[in-house]
Order: C-alpha cells, then structure tokens, then sequence
C-alpha cells in the first residue's frame, strides 16, 4: 500500500480532507496515492507536519529504531533538506527529491544489511 495512502486511513481522512489540510487539489492526493507524482519540499513538509512523521517516510523509507525499537525522531540534516528543497524552483525539487531518495534508499539498505 502507498504511504501517504496508508497515513491518510490510518488518519481516519478522506482525499478530500487531506488535501484541504495540504493546501492542494483532491486529484493530486490521488496522483501521491497512485505514485504518479512525489510531494514537492514545502507538501512533503506539510504532510509530514499532518502525519507527525519524518519526510523520508512519506517517501517510503522505513523510520530508524533504536535498540530497544523507538523510533529515532528527525535528524537536523532532515531539516536542512526540507529547507533547501523548499527554497528551489518547482522544476528542481522533483530531482533533487529522486537524488534523495535514491541516496536514501542505499544508507538504509545497507544499514538493514549490517543488522541482519
């Protein structure tokens, strides 16, 4: 299942009330849910602020635990990012958030990697 999908139900929200909250239109909720397009850094901010979790897990990657299982709660480089990716040209942020995500993607594979 989508994440932002998946948030929004366990949220109890229809389409409809998550996009108001997000300040966007109920088909690009749909467009989030169908993976047809990423959030922007500034929706991707406001999603993770509705959700109360990371930006990172919006995007799919799975949250960091600790020893005992507690999730790790954001680093400041997770806020650095969404500033910068806030500050750029709409026509930036989908490739700086593929750079990220791929980046992403790697460091958690081989951190799950080292704990299996």
């Amino acid at each position: 299942m989508n994440t932002v999908r998946e948030l929004r139900i366990r949220a109890g929200m229809q389409q409809k009330e998550l996009a108001l909250m997000a300040g966007v239109s109920r088909p690009t909720v749909s467009e989030w849910e169908h993976n047809k397009k990423d959030p922007s850094g500034d929706r991707l901010k406001r999603l993770s602020e509705i959700f109360g979790v990371d930006p990172g897990v919006i995007l799919g990657y799975t949250p960091r635990k600790d020893s005992q299982g507690t999730h790790v709660p954001k680093t400041t480089e997770s806020a650095i990012i969404s500033e910068c990716v806030d500050s750029m040209p709409p026509e930036d942020r989908q490739k700086a958030l593929a750079i990220f995500r791929a980046a992403f993607t790697e460091i958690f594979e081989k951190t799950e990697q080292k704990m299996a």
